[in-house]
């Protein structure tokens, strides 16, 4: 099975979540560049940011953008915030509008923002939790 665990970061949160989701399925998590592709289609997409007003950064946004059921089977979604937890159905919307089955079930945790609003997270509890929800994904698929 073909499984690709993307994000993008600009506090470093989202890294730390795709992180644990990565070493919970055996890959190594990928940030979403400029021109990031798949040279294979992928089975499983985790795909993760953070909540950046209101919505998911431009960057991740491309990335969708240029995505297809031809190229991504299964998604699953992950996301920080520092306040409203809206990212993951954000993100969610986005690949459902290109016809990409998402996993039910998504994952979103707190993260620090502005330096002082929920300074110590991720914690070690929501990367365990992320680490439970990839697992969780993975037998949905099997």
């Amino acid at each position: 099975m073909n499984i690709k665990v993307m994000y993008h970061t600009t506090t470093g949160n989202t890294r730390k979540i795709s992180q644990a989701i990565a070493s919970a399925v055996g890959v190594q998590a990928e940030l979403i560049e400029k021109n990031t592709s798949f040279e294979m289609p992928v089975d499983l997409l985790f795909i993760g940011d953070g909540l950046y007003g209101g919505k998911a950064h431009k960057s991740t946004i491309a990335f969708i953008d240029q995505l297809s059921p031809a190229t991504v089977k299964n998604a699953a979604v992950f996301g920080t915030y520092g306040g409203q937890p809206i990212i993951v159905n954000y993100i969610k919307k986005l690949l459902q509008d290109k016809g990409i089955n998402v996993i039910d079930g998504q994952f979103g945790c707190k993260g620090k923002a502005w330096f002082f609003i929920n300074r110590k997270h991720p914690d070690e509890t929501d990367l365990n939790m992320a680490q439970e929800f990839a697992k969780r994904t993975m037998e949905k698929l099997t």
